[in-house]
């Protein structure tokens, strides 16, 4: 099991302290502690853990909105709650919470629930990433190709010798293709202008 830095906000003190205990003694290291919503996202802003795990209801700001805020600073969060109402339950679904502990909470449910949370979380990153990844080189290809078929047509050239050219001066200066394209795009907009 990977040893995570967790960020551990829960406004019962006792509840505070077993689960610290327990995820510490697994090996993990609770990076940051506290017992309001406003403080985790500060301690988050600053420890950047690697996972979070929020008590539902918290002074200052909720669980909820909490886990809000660490989805948007990409941290993987658990809800722990004495309430398994399914409202909810539907409501952290929503705010991108990765696993949902009722109280009390047992030391093999806190554990399993960290190793299974971010697995599905380091799953979902690598997927955004790859995606990002994919569509970067997707609007690269189209600029290329915008390039390509202008080159094409002021030189009145066939398409794989524009290719041919635009590759050519792009290792002549030492720029990727997609970047030469780009500045080519850039220049005929301005003179057309």
């Amino acid at each position: 099991m990977k040893t995570l830095s967790i960020l551990l906000a829960e406004d019962e003190i006792l509840i505070r302290a077993d689960m610290k205990e327990a995820l510490e003694e697994a090996g993990h290291i609770v990076c940051a502690e506290c017992d309001n919503g406003k403080k985790a996202i500060e301690q988050a802003k600053q420890m950047q853990p690697e996972l979070a795990i929020l008590d539902i209801m918290m002074p200052e700001l909720n669980g909820l909105e909490t886990a809000q805020m660490m989805h948007e600073l990409n941290i993987p969060v658990i809800m722990v709650t004495a309430n398994s109402q399914a409202k909810l339950i539907q409501r952290a679904e929503k705010v991108h919470v990765y696993g949902y502990i009722i109280k009390p909470v047992s030391e093999q449910n806190l554990l399993a629930a960290v190793q299974i949370a971010y697995a599905r979380w380091a799953e979902m990153d690598c997927t955004s990433n790859e995606l990002q990844k994919m569509q970067a080189a997707l609007c690269a290809q189209k600029t290329i190709s915008k390039a390509r078929s202008l080159i094409q047509d002021r030189l009145g050239i066939s398409a794989q010798e524009a290719h041919r050219r635009l590759s050519q001066e792009a290792m002549k200066r030492q720029m990727t293709l997609a970047a030469l394209a780009e500045k080519i795009l850039q220049q005929m907009t301005c003179k057309n202008k």
